[in-house]
């Protein structure tokens, strides 16, 4: 009797346990275009410049390279959120988001991020230095600084540089405005550089 009510009591008690368990749901979040981005995009209908360009591999600093999104509470200190990544890797994001830019825009005549027999006059070159969320109190901020360069391949000469650090207080502590900003980011320093290289060539040089 007392063997059968210990059984029906470790019962209980394994049911109740598996009961109280929360189910973990991780979120992921997009560095894009959005339509309204890409609307916005002013496009030549024939490219300004009659040659090919490469999207070179992003160079990104090694703690914003994976896909876990990083939150600097110190100085020097930087932590990984738990249930919240990126839905793929910064630098794979970041590499679409300047090929739709710069296709959408209609620049070069085509751009990619390898082309097969043919060598390409120009190479755009990217660098990462910092993608994060600071925290400051109870207030969060996102954090961009990001290098861009257009390269004269043949030269072997950077013609063209931009860079920028943007910082940007969120609403809310929430790291779907964190993706949001960080889009917003990428787009604006995007339309500056094109608009740099817009007026390079028009000018003739």
């Amino acid at each position: 009797m007392k063997s059968n009510l210990f059984i029906l009591l470790m019962i209980f008690l394994f049911l109740s346990a598996c009961g109280s368990k929360k189910t973990v749901v991780k979120n992921y979040y997009l560095i894009e275009l959005t339509q309204t981005h890409r609307a916005e995009i002013i496009s030549d209908s024939v490219p300004l410049i009659d040659a090919w360009c490469e999207i070179a591999e992003i160079r990104i600093s090694p703690a914003y390279a994976i896909r876990d999104i990083a939150l600097r509470n110190q100085s020097h200190q930087i932590r990984y959120f738990e249930n919240h990544e990126w839905a793929v890797r910064p630098s794979e994001a970041v590499t679409h988001m300047i090929i739709d830019y710069f296709s959408d825009s209609n620049i070069f005549k085509r751009v990619a991020t390898r082309f097969w027999q043919v060598i390409p006059t120009y190479q755009i070159q990217t660098n990462i230095n910092n993608l994060e969320v600071i925290q400051d109190g109870r207030t969060f901020y996102a954090h961009l600084n990001i290098e861009l360069a257009l390269l004269d391949i043949r030269a072997d000469k950077v013609i063209l540089s931009h860079s920028a650090v943007r910082k940007r207080e969120l609403e809310k502590r929430n790291l779907n405005l964190l993706a949001e900003t960080i889009s917003e980011f990428m787009f604006e320093e995007l339309s500056l550089f094109s608009n740099q290289i817009k007026d390079h060539f028009k000018d003739g040089r």
